[in-house]
């Protein structure tokens, strides 16, 4: 992440970084992250543009910083899970993680949002899910390998803005299993 380097954090440093990040996320309720001008969230935020400045580039810097403090803290939420091989734990734990956040994942999840944050959690348990592939006889190329996960992810990814642009009604439970079983459905045609 691309951010200025900070002497001293206090509490108006927070306060003033809060205020960012709930303005920001609001204004990506209207518009996509790249048409948000830094003196449009300052004036959302009511803090002067030199503040902004003196903790981020740009909004997207700051977007960053926001989903790099929730991948955090999945990656704290996951614990252990990261260490299991169980997929279905593992995705039913995310889904979970993403219905509690539910407003926040919304946003990240519309087409306002960024596109690959779902990616980079999901990939979060990626040598988990290769090595539970192998374990089934999957015996592809590593490059097939990568194809297959890109392929998987990007179809769970779906799965999930699908789930939150509508008002995640169904149980996190039920669209974790989902996933795994077209996973599962999937990979298994390549299965010795």
């Amino acid at each position: 992440m691309v951010q200025k380097p900070e002497t001293k954090v206090d509490r108006r440093v927070l306060y003033t970084k809060m205020f960012l990040k709930e303005s920001l996320l609001e204004l990506m309720k209207e518009k996509p992250i790249d048409k948000i001008t830094p003196t449009e969230l300052c004036r959302r935020a009511e803090i002067n543009r030199n503040t902004f400045y003196k903790h981020y580039y740009t909004t997207r810097d700051l977007l960053q910083e926001i989903e790099e403090e929730f991948s955090a803290q999945i990656v704290e939420s996951l614990g252990a899970k990261l260490h299991q091989n169980d997929t279905l734990q593992l995705l039913q734990q995310i889904c979970q993680i993403v219905l509690d956040k539910k407003e926040f994942c919304k946003i990240l999840l519309s087409a306002n949002g960024d596109s690959a944050f779902m990616q980079d959690v999901i990939m979060l348990g990626k040598s988990f899910i290769l090595q539970s592939w192998e374990e089934m006889g999957v015996q592809l190329s590593e490059e097939k390998m990568e194809i297959a996960f890109a392929f998987i992810i990007s179809g769970s990814v779906a799965i999930m803005r699908t789930w939150a642009a509508g008002d995640m009604s169904i149980p996190p439970q039920e669209i974790a299993e989902l996933i795994n079983r077209l996973t599962l459905s999937g990979i298994s045609g390549v299965c010795d």
